[in-house]
């Protein structure tokens, strides 16, 4: 059982693959609000100005979270994942089910979501965990979750910087001996 906590980072291929997501969504909502723009010049079309304006927000909000994410990219000073006495706290952006105490926990196990592994978590009631989560999007991702693995707390070992099976041996190290009921990691 250890004694402090144990804080996990996020993968730099998964934040690399967030950048050029971002890119991505900034080029094509510029190059739908110069297409917009063209077409409101000539024909002076509502729907034309309306292209323009929500591809210019769009363009505003994807360099923002570009931003953010390139910051994320340059500078990992925060876990998205961490172990310690009261339980874990999974800090992926916006997906992430924040706390959950080792009293809740009664296993952890590998599952399948989407065709990635993940480490499923489970809890003694999956339905309080959805409902005290902070954001809308966090209470979907987790309703999303409970419905397709069985339990909201889903770890992606893809979006962590380390192997997966360290992620499962320091789980079942700090699972063992304190939630009640713990089964091992399948």
């Amino acid at each position: 059982m250890p004694d402090e906590s144990v804080d996990f980072y996020p993968s730099r291929a998964h934040v690399l693959t967030l950048a050029l997501a971002t890119l991505a969504l900034v080029v094509l909502c510029a190059v739908a609000a110069r297409l917009g723009f063209d077409a409101a010049q000539t024909s002076g079309s509502s729907a034309a100005l309306f292209v323009v304006s929500v591809s210019a927000m769009g363009v505003l909000v994807f360099t923002g979270l570009g931003l953010i994410v390139l910051r994320r990219l340059l500078l990992p000073t925060w876990p998205v994942l961490t172990l310690d006495d009261d339980g874990l706290t999974d800090w992926l952006p916006n997906l992430g089910v924040e706390q959950v105490l080792w009293s809740e926990v009664t296993g952890v196990r590998e599952a399948r979501l989407a065709f990635r592994r993940v480490l499923a978590v489970d809890v003694t009631d999956p339905r309080a965990v959805v409902v005290r989560q902070r954001t809308f999007v966090r209470r979907i991702a987790a309703s999303l979750n409970a419905s397709l693995v069985g339990t909201p707390v889903v770890l992606k070992p893809g979006s962590i910087a380390t192997r997966p099976e360290e992620l499962s041996a320091a789980l079942t190290e700090f699972v063992a001996g304190r939630a009640p009921h713990a089964k091992p990691v399948a």
